[in-house]
């Protein structure tokens, strides 16, 4: 469960504070592994991902960038309460109401222990090119503390054919 209250927030980061050291897993985890294209000429599209806490502690979401963005920019960042079984894959902007009502801001949310939440993204192409990507994304998060990054190696790509082959580099 993901949440927005200051008061809370200190509190689950203080609570965090002495799980966190009994946690044998990282306290958040994030998809990765795998490569996504969205055909598409859209100004902007939508891709998620889901982001995982540990049992041990509840963490204070700072940010969440795309890393190495080549013609790909960022324009809006979100948590998403999964439901039920439903999470965002990739979609049109905005994507579907169901999701897209549920949204909350990344930087203040504390996420629960134990809690799956998607992380949406929602990004343009930019500049000239069939091709536009990322190499993977970082979620930032305060945990005792302590302003912490997760890395995914989950790659966005936005392209005028899916179906052709991946640049070689």
């Amino acid at each position: 469960m993901a949440r927005r209250t200051p008061i809370a927030a200190l509190t689950c980061v203080l609570v965090a504070g002495g799980l966190s050291a009994c946690a044998g897993e990282a306290p958040v985890t994030l998809g990765g592994g795998y490569e996504v294209c969205v055909q598409s000429d859209a100004a902007m599209v939508t891709f998620g991902d889901v982001v995982r806490t540990s049992n041990g502690a509840a963490v204070l979401m700072d940010s969440i960038d795309l890393i190495d963005p080549e013609g790909l920019e960022l324009r809006e960042s979100y948590l998403v309460p999964i439901e039920g079984t439903t999470s965002l894959g990739s979609d049109a902007y905005p994507p579907n109401p169901e999701v897209w009502n549920r949204r909350i801001d990344v930087r203040g949310t504390v996420v629960d222990p134990g809690t799956d939440i998607t992380a949406l993204f929602a990004v343009a192409p930019v500049g000239g090119g069939e091709v536009h990507r990322s190499a993977g994304y970082t979620a930032r998060y305060w945990l005792d503390g302590r302003l912490i990054e997760a890395t995914s190696t989950a790659r966005f790509v936005v392209a005028s054919d899916c179906s052709a082959p991946a640049d070689e580099e």
